[in-house]
């Protein structure tokens, strides 16, 4: 049975009630989340990591029940680090470890380099840095937000899910059959307001090799040998600008590399965490 942690709420800046959960003790460590996922991203982590650590599993805005209510200034570097860093202060963290899976790595990457001085380690599991991208590979991307755009102008916010899913859902959505495919477009549709807002803060947000040379904090790092093609581009940034750091390439995992294969991800987390040396 899974162990049930408890549900804390606490304000943001701007009002909206922020939701996350924590279940475990010992040093403290956060969880962020991927778009259209929510807390379930780390089913199949949580109740490890909470054998040596106090976990708080963060509800980014519209996810998990919580509210889809976006700040102008909406972006990675703006109010998702104040969200996070409203959490912090609630729980009266100074430094904490982060663990974060795709948009939620991007969340992840702009507050290490805000505010080094508040991580100890941090783990980025397919982080969402576009921007990385060889410039063919961008453009294409590029060209997907577009069609989102355009989208959610002309059809709305439906139709902005459905183009998303079908540029970024990859093999797994592409062999679901119609009628699934639209069972799981229903489910999300609380989320669909999302969708053009976080394409354009992925896309709008800047990092280049410089942005990897300058990361402080101890880093690890996973990506799945059969996820999204793009991700392999990435994942090669990170191996030149950053050879320094461990890197898995994890057979027979697509994004979701934490949730596909656990017995892999979760010890290597679990020991660099505790500041042992990881062989990638």
């Amino acid at each position: 049975m899974a162990v049930e942690g408890d549900i804390r709420a606490v304000r943001a800046d701007d009002g909206v009630e922020l939701h996350y959960e924590v279940l475990g003790s010992g040093p403290p460590v956060l969880l962020l989340h991927g778009a259209l996922v929510g807390r379930f991203a780390f089913a199949r982590m949580r109740e490890a990591l909470s054998e040596h650590h106090t976990v708080m599993l963060l509800s980014s805005r519209g996810h998990d029940g919580t509210e889809l209510t976006l700040p102008p200034d909406y972006g990675f570097e703006t109010s998702e680090i104040r969200d996070l860093n409203a959490v912090m202060e609630a729980e009266g963290l100074s430094r904490v470890h982060l663990i974060a899976h795709s948009s939620g790595g991007a969340t992840a990457f702009a507050f290490a380099r805000a505010y080094p001085e508040r991580l100890d380690r941090l783990v980025l599991i397919e982080p969402s840095l576009f921007n990385l991208l060889p410039a063919e590979q961008i453009a294409t991307l590029q060209a997907n937000g577009r069609a989102i755009f355009e989208a959610a102008e002309q059809g709305g916010d439906q139709a902005a899910l459905r183009i998303s899913m079908d540029h970024m859902g990859g093999d797994p959505w592409n062999a679901l059959d119609e009628a699934t495919k639209s069972k799981h477009l229903g489910r999300l549709a609380p989320m669909a307001p999302l969708i053009a807002p976080h394409w354009r803060i992925l896309l709008g947000l800047a990092v280049a090799g410089a942005d990897l040379e300058a990361l402080r904090p101890a880093t690890l790092l996973f990506y799945g040998a059969e996820s999204l093609d793009f991700e392999r581009y990435i994942a090669a940034a990170w191996r030149k600008y950053r050879p320094d750091l461990p890197l898995f390439m994890v057979t027979g995992a697509g994004h979701n590399v934490h949730h596909d294969c656990p017995d892999i991800v979760n010890p290597a987390i679990i020991d660099f965490l505790a500041g042992k040396i990881v062989e990638n």
